[in-house]
């Protein structure tokens, strides 16, 4: 018999036994993830459990930065206290529309003064660009660790409701280890939490694989040209180019796909009436929404650009603003992505633009990010989950009907 004898050196951790194998550290899924909320239990929690994953394994000493519009999960807020006790710092920013039990929970729990190593501010309509008809909107849920990676990012569509599971489509995408874009977050974030007014509004981050666009610019500082536009999400589609280079595109033609939540008013037809100048101009567009208007719908389909809807459960619900009931649909995609596979920025790319503003008036005036992700199999998997959608009789419908069926859980 052997026996094996560990010496450890005060303040030093033991070395692994002789003989025994050390268990590879846990590290975060960085595949895109979307949820269902017509499947099962693990179907519609898919996004929610990648969130709580990254808070399990979050070690004492670390820091967690939550910005979101609401959470009212007992299960998430249970997981941050967990956290909290052992020694993790929690940070937390919410909107003020939606203040719930599970937030005045967490406040009472992790205190309210931004300038503690723990807390919960609940910022009044946006945080740091002074509008009083913008809110808090941006999802973002970051760890300065997470099992065996660092400087953790998750960018969502979804916030830390039991809505987002069981009555929203929605994605989210994992960055660790770039060191820049967490730093730029890290700005960002102690700008939410003080909750006042900066200058500049846009800040943004970018690589050659990947940009994160926080914010938008007040006005344009760009010369009168065709790409001279305030709104970056209209500038990023002029920079889509309709001739694909060879290996790219379909028949010689960009292929552009949009699946979009809030979609209207004159924002929204203006974004509508650019697609519908790139279908015209040889592009293959084709466009999923949900709270998309008549007006815009009309413009794309105009334009020969085919269009389906996904809201379903149309009846009595609260205003996303908590303080009345409107009627509107209680099942619906809250994606809010472009995919383009063809000549972008004048070469070819398969890329993906996704995270929390929607094609509608308050994109302009809410804290929000756009993440951009040039990378040919994030993009695969968001022109999957499209083709999912698009061809789900649970999932999308034609326009012009409001379905009053529930396929949600």
């Amino acid at each position: 018999m052997v026996l094996l004898v560990s010496v450890v050196v005060p303040g030093e951790a033991a070395p692994p036994a002789v003989g025994r194998t050390t268990a590879a550290p846990w590290l975060p899924d960085t595949r895109p993830v979307f949820n269902d909320p017509t499947g099962v239990a693990t179907a519609r929690r898919r996004v929610i459990a990648r969130v709580h994953e990254a808070i399990r394994h979050t070690p004492a000493g670390a820091t967690i930065r939550l910005a979101t519009y609401n959470i009212d999960r007992v299960d998430t807020a249970d997981l941050l206290l967990q956290a909290r006790a052992r020694g993790v710092r929690v940070q937390i920013v919410v909107n003020d529309n939606l203040v719930n039990p599970v937030i005045r929970r967490l406040q009472h729990r992790l205190g309210a003064n931004p300038s503690r190593g723990s807390f919960l501010v609940i910022c009044r309509a946006a945080c740091r660009n002074g509008s009083s008809t913008g809110n808090l909107h941006m999802k973002i849920y970051s760890f300065t660790q997470a099992g065996g990676a660092r400087s953790v990012v998750i960018s969502s569509s979804s916030n830390l409701g039991r809505a987002a599971a069981n009555g929203q489509w929605n994605d989210a995408i994992t960055v660790y280890g770039d060191e820049t874009l967490f730093a730029t977050w890290v700005a960002i974030f102690d700008q939410l939490k003080r909750d006042r007014p900066v200058s500049p509004r846009y800040v943004t981050y970018q690589t050659d694989g990947v940009s994160a666009d926080f914010q938008r610019p007040v006005v344009s500082s760009v010369t009168r040209t065709r790409l001279a536009t305030t709104d970056p999400q209209l500038r990023r589609l002029r920079q889509v180019g309709c001739r694909a280079p060879a290996g790219f595109g379909v028949g010689g033609r960009t292929v552009v796909r949009v699946n979009m939540y809030a979609w209207y008013a004159t924002r929204g037809e203006r974004l509508a009436g650019e697609l519908a100048s790139m279908q015209r101009e040889g592009c293959r567009v084709y466009v999923i929404g949900s709270v998309v208007s008549a007006p815009v719908v009309r413009i794309l389909r105009n334009a020969g650009i085919p269009v389906r809807v996904a809201d379903w459960d149309w009846g009595e619900k609260p205003a996303t603003s908590g303080d009345r009931t409107v009627i509107g649909s209680r099942c619906y995609s809250h994606l809010k992505y472009v995919t383009v596979n063809g000549l972008f920025r004048g070469r070819g790319a398969r890329a993906v633009w996704t995270g929390s503003e929607n094609w509608s008036p308050p994109g302009t005036s809410s804290d929000e990010v756009t993440f951009e992700l040039n990378d040919a199999r994030v993009a695969r998997a968001y022109v999957e989950q499209w083709w999912r959608m698009w061809s789900d009789r649970d999932a999308t419908h034609r326009p012009g009907v409001r379905p009053t069926r529930r396929p949600c859980a």
